[in-house]
């Protein structure tokens, strides 16, 4: 007998339930059916879907995922650390002296231009060196490394078993 008051108890509250959270034309009392969803209507300015890792480029003049197409460079205090990993990523101009960075906390990328071949790509603060892998530094000091330079400057050696 215990189990059957139980059993309407928790029917009768699963009903009041169902009742109370459905969204309902206050006038009749029925459940509205019109409204819409819309799924990834998160778009920044430039009408890129930012919860899918879409970002504006100036230099691409289109939304680009920054990690699809973009040279990833690491953080090296937190390659140090062995922390969580922040990448910056840089887009390069496919026939011309330009690159675009794009920090991990910026909304807005930095562009940045070189004054030919083997140069670095500068902007201000920021300085871009190409090399074995590149090397991005601000104001004299380096915060961010591609693959070939990373195992240097964490290792001090280009042998990775060192």
């Amino acid at each position: 007998m215990k189990k059957l008051y139980l059993l309407a108890v928790l029917a009768v509250g699963f009903v009041s339930c169902d009742y109370i959270l459905k969204d309902r034309d206050d006038s009749n009392g029925e459940v509205r059916t019109d409204t819409v969803v819309a799924v990834g209507n998160d778009k920044d300015a430039q009408g890129c879907v930012t919860s899918a890792g879409y970002r504006w480029s100036d230099l691409k003049r289109e939304c680009v995922r920054v990690y699809d197409v973009g040279y990833r460079l690491n953080s090296i205090d937190e390659l140090e650390e062995d922390g969580s990993m922040y990448s910056a990523f840089v887009l390069f101009e496919d026939e011309g002296d330009r690159a675009e960075l794009f920090l991990p906390d910026g909304s807005k990328s930095i562009m940045l231009k070189r004054e030919g071949k083997d140069k670095p790509y500068v902007n201000n603060r920021w300085q871009l060196t190409p090399g074995k892998g590149y090397r991005l530094s601000k104001s004299g000091t380096v915060l961010y490394a591609g693959a070939p330079t990373v195992e240097k400057l964490v290792t001090g050696s280009d042998n990775p078993e060192n």
